[in-house]
């Protein structure tokens, strides 16, 4: 019985310690704080935990301390980085947009000045065919008149101090066409006797249609006896050159030159001297200019063609040879 007493007691006294012990601990979980700590890497959330027990054999502290790192969406210097990225992407895009707008508007006025510029060509082209129309339509007076009669037979000082002369002068060859197609390969014409000034030199052109068997062209330049001979300094000297002229309308002419020749370099006495006072009149010629048929016959370009018998050096059947001599 006694022990049996003693046990009991012994039941009730754990079961009053441990309502005790369960009271006591309650009142010590009153209270969790949390602190959330941000730094510039991550986010960090710190949890802190305060437990008391309490009996009347046994008095205890308990702290836990929980820390937690969050990554991710939530992590502040990826989100600060991605805004970075973001304005940074924008900023070039805008930056592309305006180059790419810019480019536009050089375009634009390029074209607008393409366009203008079209139209001020065509304007001028228009002008051109009009000036070559009315001088064809007007078939008495030939496209060079105004300068044959300016400078034909004539001297004109050609430097600004004076120091240097050149005397000019025409030779219109007519009906060319028959003498192409009809004259033998010897045959050649002359032009009428012409003095280089008076008192001057007489001199003579002459042109053989055929003087070549392929059909090329050939004028020359020689002396001839004159009324002068006896006043003028022999053998001749003057540097020479001749032209056959571009008969075309106005616009860009292309005269075909030879070069200037200097008879003190060239051939003698016999074709440079004086010449002889009885017999044959003409000394021989010394120098040329050789031009081929297809040159001679080359059209006009078409926009300008008004007149289909005429050519670039041939106007109304006729070619124009030109003389030049430096004094």
């Amino acid at each position: 019985m006694p022990v049996t007493i003693k046990r009991s007691t012994l039941f009730l006294y754990i079961g009053a310690l441990y309502l005790m012990f369960v009271d006591a601990v309650e009142p010590g979980l009153k209270s969790i704080d949390v602190d959330n700590n941000v730094t510039n890497n991550n986010v960090i959330e710190t949890q802190y935990a305060t437990c008391k027990i309490a009996t009347e054999e046994l008095v205890a502290n308990a702290r836990a301390t929980v820390t937690k790192v969050l990554t991710g969406a939530c992590n502040a210097k990826t989100i600060d980085e991605r805004f970075q990225n973001l304005e940074k992407n924008l900023s070039e895009e805008l930056l592309e947009i305006k180059t790419l707008l810019h480019l536009l508007l050089e375009q634009r006025n390029t074209l607008s000045t393409i366009d203008a510029s079209t139209v001020q060509r065509k304007d001028k082209f228009r002008n051109i065919k009009s000036d070559y129309k009315l001088s064809y339509n007007n078939n008495n007076v030939p496209p060079r008149q105004d300068e044959i009669n300016e400078f034909n037979n004539t001297i004109k000082t050609e430097s600004s101090n004076g120091s240097s002369s050149v005397f000019t002068y025409y030779w219109e060859v007519k009906h060319f066409h028959e003498k192409l197609s009809t004259w033998s390969r010897t045959r050649s014409e002359r032009s009428s006797t012409f003095y280089v000034s008076q008192p001057g030199y007489a001199m003579y052109l002459k042109i053989a249609p055929k003087y070549f068997p392929d059909g090329t062209i050939f004028v020359s330049v020689g002396l001839t006896r004159g009324r002068y001979d006896s006043l003028v300094k022999w053998p001749f000297s003057h540097k020479i050159q001749l032209m056959i002229l571009d008969q075309s309308s106005g616009g860009s002419r292309e005269d075909r030159p030879s070069r200037i020749w200097d008879p003190t370099a060239l051939c003698t006495e016999y074709f440079w001297g004086r010449p002889k006072p009885t017999g044959e009149p003409d000394n021989p010629e010394c120098v040329g200019l050789s031009i081929s048929r297809n040159i001679i016959l080359s059209k006009l370009p078409s926009v300008f063609r008004y007149d289909a018998k005429n050519s670039r050096y041939i106007w109304n059947d006729t070619v124009l040879v030109k003389l030049l001599i430096y004094f």
